[in-house]
């Protein structure tokens, strides 16, 4: 009974990491406040992949209770163009007209208040990704409907969306193929 127990045991170490990582997702395409990508569950950790196109943007919304600790960070493909370097901005209730150091777009609505990160990032290995990990936009928030902006800027390229949160299983088909294509940003 003894090696039976132990691959039961080595099995399992083996099956619980992947089962419990950031769930997969795939964004076929947002480009409007109207028709942004809603984030279900935005407590549980997940990639959203998505490929992104020179000049436009990609909407998220996601609707959170007060005191939810947003963390959110934007990956981009260690093979895409080093030209493709999208800026992520938040945008809702209660976060005043900061910027975070980057003049406020024209695309985000009048009247609310918005943050952004620098569209810096430095490269990244781990998790199975190699990438260019762009800046950490972590907030606690007010509670409400909150809007997530990728602006993809003037190159072509792939990105993800890093939800940190609850590791849950589960995520999309779609979303496992987008990771493949986000690798090799095609």
């Amino acid at each position: 009974m003894k090696p039976a127990r132990h691959a039961l045991s080595l099995l399992a170490a083996l099956l619980l990491p992947a089962a419990l990582a950031h769930r997969p997702v795939f964004n076929p395409g947002s480009g409007s406040r109207a028709a942004a990508f809603a984030i279900a569950e935005p407590e549980v950790s997940q990639v959203i992949t998505a490929q992104g196109k020179r000049g436009t943007r990609d909407w998220y919304t996601l609707k959170v209770p007060a005191g939810f600790a947003l963390d959110v960070a934007v990956f981009v493909g260690a093979r895409c163009n080093a030209g493709y370097r999208p800026q992520l901005w938040l945008a809702g209730p209660g976060l005043g007209n900061g910027s975070g150091g980057s003049p406020r777009p024209a695309f985000l609505p009048a009247g609310v208040g918005a943050v952004g990160v620098p569209n810096t990032y430095t490269p990244y290995s781990g998790h199975g990704v190699t990438a260019r990990k762009g800046q950490t936009l972590a907030r606690t928030l007010g509670g409400g409907e909150y809007s997530l902006v990728v602006d993809n800027g003037a190159a072509d390229g792939w990105y993800f969306l890093s939800l940190a949160g609850l590791e849950k299983g589960g995520g999309t088909a779609a979303g496992r193929e987008g990771l493949a294509r986000f690798g090799t940003c095609r």
